[in-house]
């Protein structure tokens, strides 16, 4: 190789890994749970409704509460509405997604809010066996495969990922991705507001600091090995 293009190539590789661009996965129909936002159907700022249904999502309540931004004076962590967790029971919200293969790494993201102070709520991603029910036992039992509680007042929104938390590994079968009430600090029928939800197959990628940070390891190596090969 001429040493005009080695140089060439070494410094693209570098300008590649700054920019990310060398890094771009193949695309592929990643699975991934659906109206993280609450955005459909849309009620609208300010509204209050309780839709019995909502594509995506399943509640042990007898309905959903979907709050619009501006609604008592809350605003939405993103888009123009959000969730309340504790409709008329402290319930649980969930989605089960099919099709993810064993041993992909699954990640997430929300938001979260207290409403009349500290609300707690518990996520739990798990595995629903070989049956893709919940419950079972042998083959049929249930894995949990990661389960947190996470606790937030009412004067601002919480926002956490799964980037640092241990390897989420997707087992083969269904996996179920359920918020469920702990507690609110208003009460069985009030708080724990959810917002901005994303789980499934690439939701969390690095952070373009990491690749950053790679770039000041693999360019200076770069220019080394271009040095090393010059010399007679």
């Amino acid at each position: 190789m001429k040493t005009s293009s080695l140089k060439a190539f070494i410094l693209s590789m570098g300008l590649l890994l700054v920019s990310g661009v060398g890094f771009t996965p193949t695309a592929q129909a990643a699975i991934t749970l659906v109206n993280g936002g609450f955005e459909t159907p849309a009620f609208g700022p300010g509204a209050n409704s309780y839709p019995v249904t909502i594509p995506g999502w399943k509640t042990t309540d007898s309905s959903f509460e979907i709050w619009g931004t501006g609604f008592l004076g809350v605003p939405s962590y993103e888009g123009t509405q959000f969730a309340e967790l504790n409709a008329f029971i402290a319930g649980t919200l969930y989605q089960d997604l099919v099709g993810i293969g064993s041993g992909t790494p699954l990640g997430f993201e929300m938001a979260h809010r207290g409403r009349a102070g500290l609300d707690v709520m518990n996520l739990t991603i798990s595995d629903l066996g070989a049956d893709n029910l919940p419950g079972g036992s042998g083959a049929n039992l249930d894995t949990i495969l990661f389960t947190k509680n996470y606790t937030d007042g009412k004067s601002a929104w919480g926002f956490y990922d799964s980037s640092g938390e241990a390897p989420i590994v997707a087992l083969g079968n269904t996996t179920r991705y359920a918020f469920k009430a702990v507690s609110a600090a208003g009460g069985i029928s009030v708080g724990n507001f959810l917002d901005a939800v994303a789980f499934g197959e690439g939701v969390v990628v690095p952070e373009p600091g990491t690749m950053l940070a790679g770039a000041t390891l693999l360019i200076p190596l770069c220019a080394s090995v271009y040095r090393s090969w010059r010399k007679p």
